[in-house]
């Protein structure tokens, strides 16, 4: 290396260690002289204009009337949150150090030295305060940082990299993205213009939607709803800020990109609130792409391809095909027939289900909410002339459709597994009944006043309860839960297969209500899975665990 090389060095070197040290000297005095500021931006300025200079690049015009809008190089939408965070920059960001112009005068420094007098980038901020400009230089000797002033100061700031980082951008980086700024909630209706002028009308009735005069798939719409709205432009075409650029698109120019009228595949969304947005698509743009004219009108973007192909789609592809297109909220009945056996089920008044036939009975409501989506989702492929036939009112045709289609297991899944539920403050008296060879029955009864559990059982003068015999059975009563529904309507000859006809053990429960009748819980055999068990009256076996068994047999006196 040269001698005189090596010296320049060295002297750049002693330079950028000089300015470090500047920068540690006089931070209080800058915020004296600034009136306590310790950013470059009073956070609580109104900013109502931004010029952005670059060195090297295009300047830019940021303004806000109701909105921020980009005004030079070219017109465009801008992404919001880009502009807060710029202006964020400067009004937070705090001030880490300064330079006061004493100091550089005393050094023989002037912000030439720091890049200021050509900035890296130049901000003038336009507002109710009037006007500012605040100037970013080069990076201090760490990299962590660049020199700053503010016109009117003659003092050099140090402020993080991050506010150059937020501001040196160019005029594409201030656009929006977005082809849409509100989601698919806020279409009333919206229209489809097919090359050749073929139009498609899709209009919303709370969750349902046309397309002309046909029901179309509320889930196609919403989907495609939801795509479109959801896109980004991948890259901006025009406007560019090119100095041949036209103010407004041409005509010619909307040809080359297949987005003239006779060409173009156009969708128009009609909103909630009255507003009209619109975005054409045009010829293709390879890789995946397609052109668009986005924004209103206001610029030609790429965008996935999908979204033109979407636009495209024959009517029939957003047609309801459902064999009963309807919304679950919107059915508050439905049936399955089984040969002669209906099974039938409506909504009740607190929103739940019931089962009406072939017995009156709680639903299950997860099953029933289950087995009606199945319900509105059959469509003619599912149609089967042996299968189960389906009807979502009283007076509508029934389909016959797979068994398969509809039901992932029995009727009996249909039932409630809720067998009881008694609430133990209101039981009064409990009785356990053993079968043949089981032992004596035994029955106790609750004392309001002692507040207390007493054997009330004939003969049994000095028995005692058994500890925790009562509480276990109360315990298995709130509520009464079956493991699973073993038939869903059992006659009386059907007892003697689930051993019902002469059960293990029978607890019944008096409740203190006057109203109340009491209720016998019958536990017959064993199942795989628990114990057969029933309650009187209740025209169903179900399946209890044998836990559940356990705590309803649980005896209640000393023996």
């Amino acid at each position: 290396m040269s001698s005189s090389k090596s010296i320049i060095l060295l002297v750049m070197a002693c330079a950028a260690a000089a300015a470090a040290n500047f920068a540690l000297l006089s931070r209080d005095e800058y915020q004296k002289k600034a009136g306590g500021a310790t950013t470059l931006l009073d956070p609580s300025a109104d900013v109502s204009s931004v010029r952005i200079e670059r060195k090297g690049g295009q300047a830019l015009t940021l303004e806000k009337s109701q909105a921020w809008r980009l005004v030079e190089p070219y017109a465009g939408s801008v992404d919001e949150p880009t502009v807060m965070k710029l202006l964020d920059s400067l009004a937070f960001t705090p001030v880490d150090d300064a330079i006061s112009e004493t100091e550089l005068l005393r050094l023989g420094r002037s912000g030439r030295d720091f890049a200021l007098d050509d900035p890296v980038v130049k901000i003038t901020l336009s507002g109710d305060f009037g006007t500012r400009t605040v100037s970013l230089g080069i990076p201090t000797p760490a990299a962590d940082g660049v020199y700053a002033a503010v016109g009117g100061s003659g003092s050099v700031l140090v402020v993080p990299s991050s506010v150059l980082a937020a501001v040196d951008l160019p005029p594409d980086k201030f656009r929006r993205r977005s082809l849409f700024q509100s989601g698919p909630e806020s279409v009333a209706s919206f229209d489809i213009k097919r090359t050749g002028g073929m139009l498609l009308t899709f209009a919303r009735s709370g969750d349902s939607w046309t397309v002309g005069r046909d029901a179309a798939a509320p889930q196609k719409v919403a989907k495609f709803l939801a795509d479109l709205t959801a896109a980004n432009a991948v890259d901006f075409v025009w406007p560019v800020g090119a100095s041949n650029e036209a103010d407004t698109v041409s005509a010619s120019l909307l040809a080359g990109y297949g987005l003239d009228p006779d060409s173009a595949v156009t969708v128009t969304l009609k909103g909630l609130d009255g507003a009209v947005r619109q975005i054409s698509f045009g010829k293709s743009a390879g890789d995946g792409l397609a052109y668009a004219l986005a924004q209103n009108g206001g610029a030609v973007v790429t965008v996935p391809s999908s979204l033109r192909d979407a636009a495209s789609q024959d009517a029939v592809m957003f047609t309801d095909s459902r064999l009963f297109p309807e919304e679950a909220r919107s059915v508050a009945f439905f049936s399955l027939a089984d040969g002669d056996v209906v099974y039938a089920l409506s909504r009740d008044g607190a929103g739940g289900w019931r089962l009406e036939s072939p017995v009156a009975a709680a639903a299950n409501a997860v099953v029933a909410e289950a087995t009606l989506a199945k319900i509105l989702a059959l469509s003619p492929a599912n149609a089967d002339p042996n299968g189960i036939d389906v009807a979502i009112s009283t007076n509508s045709p029934a389909v016959r459709v797979a068994r398969s289609s509809v039901l992932d297991g029995g009727f009996e899944a249909l039932r409630s597994l809720e067998m009881l539920s008694i609430d133990p403050k209101d039981v009064r008296r409990i009785v356990r009944t053993p079968g043949q060879n089981g032992g004596k029955s035994s029955a106790v009864v609750f004392s309001r006043e002692r507040q207390a559990w007493n054997v009330e059982t004939a003969g049994t003068e000095g028995a005692t309860m058994r500890p925790g015999g009562a509480e276990a059975v109360l315990a298995a009563l709130n509520p009464l839960m079956a493991v699973r529904v073993a038939k869903l309507k059992v006659q009386t000859h059907d007892l003697e297969a689930y051993g019902l006809d002469s059960p293990y053990m029978t607890v019944a429960i008096d409740q203190d209500r006057e109203d109340a009748v009491r209720r016998n819980i019958m536990i017959g055999k064993d199942a795989a899975d628990g114990r057969f068990a029933t309650v009187g009256s209740a025209d169903a076996v179900f399946v209890i665990s044998h836990e559940t068994a356990k705590a309803l047999s649980s005896q209640l006196v000393e023996e």
